[in-house]
Order: structure tokens, then C-alpha cells, then sequence
């Protein structure tokens, strides 16, 4: 099994990651899409964007349909995209989770511990 792994990021995009996560939790509040939101980030690395932009999505659907209950049709109204894109995102971060579970147990195993 392939071993999963975040993205370790540079003291410099962690610094770019954490001032972009703020401009979209505002923008989100402000009832901007997150289209519009991320069009605004000004972030030259492409691949960063994107990775921040995924993050920001699961994050979002974590704390609207996980926390507060809300139908995934109503997060990607809120968001302003469509359905589809929200499942996709939310298959895409049930996949973390399992990968990452796996990779601890496996971990625990390694050490004894399971």
C-alpha cells in the first residue's frame, strides 16, 4: 500500500497558507463564492493555490454538513458551486481520513501498540 503524506510546507507557504485561509474564511462570511474568493488570493505557485483551495472546501463542508447539519445541495449554494464539486471534495477528504487512519495503525503496529 502506498504510503500517504501531506504536502510539508516551507516556513513561506505556511506563512501564504495561513493569510489565504483568513481571506476566505472573510470572503465566505462577506458572501462571496468561492470562485470569486480564491480569484483574489494573490498567490503566484499554482499547485499551492490549489492545495489550499481543496483544504479550504473540506474545511468547509466539515464545519457546515459535519457541524452544523446543513445538506450538502445548501453548502455548495453557499459556496456558490455545484453539487458535484462538494461531493467530490467531500470523497476526496473521507479518503484522507481512511488513508491517514491506515498509515497510524500501521504505525501503531510498527511500534507495538495496536
Amino acid at each position: 500500500m502506498e504510503e500517504f503524506r501531506y504536502k510539508e510546507y516551507t516556513k513561506e507557504e505556511s506563512t501564504i497558507y495561513d493569510a489565504a485561509m483568513e481571506k476566505l474564511k472573510k470572503s465566505m462570511a462577506e458572501g462571496i463564492t468561492l470562485d470569486d474568493a480564491v480569484s483574489r488570493l494573490d498567490i503566484a505557485d499554482a499547485e499551492l493555490k490549489r492545495l489550499i483551495t481543496e483544504d479550504f472546501l473540506k474545511i468547509f463542508i466539515v464545519q457546515l454538513h459535519y457541524e452544523k447539519g446543513i445538506a450538502i445541495k445548501d453548502v455548495a449554494s453557499t459556496l456558490g458551486i455545484t453539487y458535484e464539486r462538494v461531493l467530490e471534495a467531500q470523497k476526496a477528504m473521507l479518503q484522507d481520513i481512511q488513508l491517514t487512519s491506515i498509515a497510524e495503525y500501521h504505525k501503531g503496529l510498527s511500534k507495538g501498540q495496536a
